[in-house]
């Protein structure tokens, strides 16, 4: 069953603006992770794939939408955290690992909230 938070995030992605968007590819990866953890717990392997690649196929999509040549030095850091999470969270989905994925999560919700932070002084 989807959330209405998650029915919302995919709903208004498209008509959100960049920034917007970027906020809920966070929340969205954030709330696939908070899946996957439930998922080990309940030893739901399937599901639990599932949401590790979204979360993965997310990360992976902020990674290639870096823009190096403009970002510079916060576009490198930021695909170094990238390459870290998306390393990370596949240790953490090979071994069932709960607290690898609450770290990841940690480590997006900062992120998200620097972009939130960015947002608000626009």
């Amino acid at each position: 069953m989807i959330n209405p938070y998650e029915a919302y995030l995919e709903s208004n992605i498209s008509t959100a603006s960049k920034l917007d968007q970027i906020i809920m590819l966070y929340d969205k990866a954030i709330i696939s992770l908070e899946r996957a953890k439930e998922d080990i717990k309940n030893n739901d392997i399937k599901s639990k794939i599932n949401n590790i690649n979204k979360a993965l196929d997310i990360i992976n999509y902020l990674n290639a939408i870096l823009d190096m040549e403009k970002g510079e030095e916060i576009a490198q850091n930021l695909r170094d955290i990238y390459t870290f999470l998306m390393k990370h969270i596949t240790i953490a989905n090979a071994e069932n690992s709960v607290e690898k994925i609450d770290e990841s999560i940690k480590v997006l919700k900062n992120l998200n909230e620097g972009w939130i932070g960015i947002k608000d002084k626009i």
